[in-house]
């Protein structure tokens, strides 16, 4: 007897459509596609201290990511018997993941049904949650490839200058399931570091290493919380691994946002991580000697909530920090700065900001001037703030479904250079995760604006005299 029935959706039709047997308490699964072929059959047996699932009535399943408990989708049965222990009916969780490894099963992330039947679900959302804030929209020119692995698993990209020719600048993008990938500015891979769970990248130029002036690139990774360090070679244009050795960090409990500060005081290189638990830490970077790069921690504190966006002003030495639940904090970027934190904008009534507070850059103009950029999770737009004075709001706007590239949605990472790269971005360029690419459905990537668009639709300004392959090669 069959009961509960639920569809598993893929994209282009695919997926499964799966029933409950309640005679034999099996779960039978068929392609949703065609005439619907037979795959295969499976059943919830007990586990240490949770008992099988028998007689399932109603059954349901999801192919989204629902956190690190379910990283590829949730399937839900009905328990009518519940002997261990012996109790009322319930429900038993089980992995889609196990699932699909015990059938060979196809585990497709990519279709998400928060977007059904909304058709703009990034505008709808944007107005619903920013109600009285004029949003201005704004088309994204390009995307990179989606990077290779499912899940929530790209994440924050930097922008690599190349030194003669702006044409052949790169986009460096975390991979955070797997590593990191380099892209040209058509989205190509040029470039996969497989390194681990690579989070945030951050880049700064003229180190000086081993009688050279490199771009150094930084990262903090995940998987055994350590700092890996990179320099981007410019004749190939890919990472090389600098690091003198495994660099652990233990100020922070399990490291997760990060950023670099290059010192307009002392010339000193910096990088930052946080953690989830609001803790920061920043350490010194340095030329060991032997052509590779170490470092040592200089300063530890506390911001409060859990973190992960950061970026440092190197002219105005300051620190912005990103507080999940609560908002944007400014702090002193020297290591013997005072640890208090001003306010810059928060996520509540009078905020400008909706939860999660994510990826943050820079816009450099000249005199102190130019924009804060930062990434509204929960709303789909970037929020923006005067660079000088007590950072006053700019405005807001959000990148929709153009001709050629879907809208971008959930922000984490976010870059900005003011340089122009060639003719598709004369006046510089924006690049902005994408939480759902959708058209085509596939795995996360990046999506490429022109600063043209975005200073248009807000009336910002367009500087490009800064170069920042200049600082600190004088």
């Amino acid at each position: 007897q069959v009961e509960g029935l639920t569809l598993y959706y893929g994209v282009d039709g695919t997926g499964y459509l799966i029933g409950a047997s309640d005679s034999d308490s099996t779960y039978l699964v068929y392609r949703r596609e065609g005439d619907n072929e037979y795959v295969g059959r499976f059943s919830v047996v007990s586990g240490e201290g949770i008992d099988g699932a028998d007689e399932s009535n109603g059954i349901d399943v999801t192919n989204m990511p629902l956190g690190e408990a379910y990283p590829e989708g949730l399937f839900v049965a009905s328990d009518d018997s519940n002997t261990d222990p012996d109790d009322d009916t319930n429900f038993k969780l089980v992995s889609w993941g196990d699932i699909a490894a015990a059938l060979d099963l196809t585990v497709d992330t990519t279709n998400d049904p928060r977007l059904i039947g909304m058709e703009a679900d990034v505008t709808a959302s944007a107005a619903t949650l920013n109600a009285g804030v004029d949003i201005a929209s704004v088309f994204a020119s390009a995307e990179t490839q989606p990077v290779p692995n499912r899940t929530d698993a790209a994440d924050d990209p930097a922008i690599w200058i190349h030194p003669t020719d702006p044409t052949l600048s790169t986009i460096i993008g975390t991979d955070k399931e797997g590593g990191m990938v380099v892209y040209n500015l058509d989205g190509e891979v040029i470039q996969y570091v497989a390194e681990g769970a690579l989070n945030n990248v951050d880049l700064r130029y003229n180190f000086p290493l081993d009688g050279e002036l490199v771009a150094l690139v930084t990262v903090a990774n995940r998987t055994d919380d350590s700092l890996v360090i990179y320099r981007v070679n410019p004749e190939t244009r890919e990472l090389e691994d600098v690091a003198a050795r495994a660099i652990e960090i233990n100020g922070v409990r399990a490291v997760y946002g990060s950023c670099m500060y290059h010192s307009p005081f002392t010339g000193s290189y910096y990088f930052i991580v946080n953690d989830k638990s609001g803790n920061v830490e920043q350490w010194e970077l340095f030329d060991d000697g032997n052509g590779l790069v170490d470092a040592v921690s200089v300063r530890t504190f506390n911001v409060g909530g859990q973190l992960e966006g950061c970026v440092a002003d190197d002219e105005l030495g300051y620190l912005y920090i990103g507080e999940e639940a609560e908002g944007v904090w400014r702090y002193g970027a020297e290591p013997d700065d005072e640890t208090e934190a001003v306010e810059v904008d928060n996520t509540g009534a009078d905020g400008h900001l909706t939860a999660d507070v994510e990826g943050m850059s820079i816009y450099y103009g000249p005199d102190s001037t130019g924009y804060l950029l930062v990434s509204s999770q929960g709303s789909h737009t970037f929020v923006v703030y005067e660079r000088a004075g007590d950072n006053a709001y700019v405005g807001t706007f959000r990148i929709v479904d153009g001709d050629d590239v879907d809208a971008v949605s959930e922000t984490d990472g976010l870059d900005v250079t003011n340089l122009p790269l060639g003719e598709a971005y004369p006046e510089g360029l924006f690049v902005a995760q994408d939480d759902r690419n959708i058209d085509p459905n596939a795995t996360q990537n990046f999506k490429l604006v022109s600063w043209t668009e975005i200073a248009a639709a807000l009336g910002l300004m367009v500087d490009t005299s800064r170069d920042p392959r200049l600082v600190g090669a004088e």
